[in-house]
């Protein structure tokens, strides 16, 4: 009865392994599906643009040219005008000059003279009245065109600068949110990796102590030979390196002692004996 019982442990155990085994395989089928995925979005997310939008932002109103600098004088209109003076004066002349005497002509041609003067007068108090106002009108339209280029040069730097202030917080958020992504990763892989590691140790553990016993060398210490059996199997006592497959001193035999027909490997890689098939017994003594 001790044999069957022995037997279904180790069933049980064994199928809580494997399943367990075939569990964490799938898990990490899916995890490496994520895990291209979540590279290929963080790849996506890592090449976003966060330069300064505004860092070429030209002053629209630098070298804007002042449109009054070209004004000119209506020289034309005051040339016409005294030549028209000139002309009627003329005429004026030439009318009276066999009317009056000598004298009279003398006289007529000095208030003639007179007239003359003052029409040049007058000529050349509006060519200095239509100066000034180009002047005026050019001064006027270049303190304009420099405000507004100093108002536009203002404007583009306080751009630049909240471009500045917005490309620095996007890089920040960016490496940020890496950091964060990659820490993620590294808690996942390793939460998933100890999962199947306890997953795997706990089917292990619940096998320990059944017909099959973990016998490999490689998962004991403090191994010593304490006898033979009558087929010549070597008796051992040891300790268990991991104390879920048991705790204190144990009694048994090494895998790699007995004949190959009653080891079996285990799906972690480890060797048990069937302790139901040779003449020594597995048991704990402290």
């Amino acid at each position: 009865m001790s044999f069957i019982a022995a037997g279904i442990g180790v069933a049980v155990g064994g199928a809580k392994f494997f399943g367990a085994r075939k569990d964490k395989r799938r898990a990490r089928r899916e995890a490496a599906a994520a895990q291209a995925d979540l590279n290929k979005q963080k790849a996506a997310f890592a090449n976003l643009d966060t330069s300064n939008p505004f860092a070429n932002l030209q002053n629209q109103y630098a070298g804007l040219e002042n449109t009054m600098e070209d004004l000119t004088v209506n020289q034309q209109q005051a040339e016409m005008e005294n030549q028209q003076g000139s002309q009627q004066r003329a005429n004026i002349m030439a009318n009276m000059k066999g009317m009056a005497g000598g004298s009279g002509v003398a006289a007529l041609a000095q208030q003639m003279a007179q007239s003359g003067q003052l029409q040049a007068q007058k000529t050349s108090a509006n060519i200095g009245q239509q100066e000034a106002a180009n002047e005026k009108a050019m001064a006027a339209e270049a303190g304009r065109l420099q405000t507004a280029e100093a108002a536009g040069a203002a404007a583009v730097d306080a751009q630049k600068g909240a471009g500045e202030q917005w490309s620095r917080g996007q890089e920040l958020n960016k490496v940020s949110t890496l950091m964060g992504m990659a820490q993620g990763d590294l808690a996942g892989a390793r939460q998933a990796e100890a999962a199947g590691k306890a997953a795997q140790w706990d089917a292990v553990g619940s096998m320990a102590g059944a017909a099959a016993g973990f016998s490999d060398r490689r998962l004991k210490r403090n191994i010593k030979l304490v006898g033979e059996s009558p087929s010549g199997i070597g008796i051992y006592t040891f300790e268990y390196i991991d104390k879920r497959l048991g705790e204190g001193i144990f009694q048994g035999a090494m895998s790699d002692e007995v004949s190959k027909d009653v080891v079996i490997k285990h799906g972690s890689g480890f060797d048990m004996i069937d302790y139901s098939k040779i003449d020594v017994e597995f048991k704990s003594i402290k």
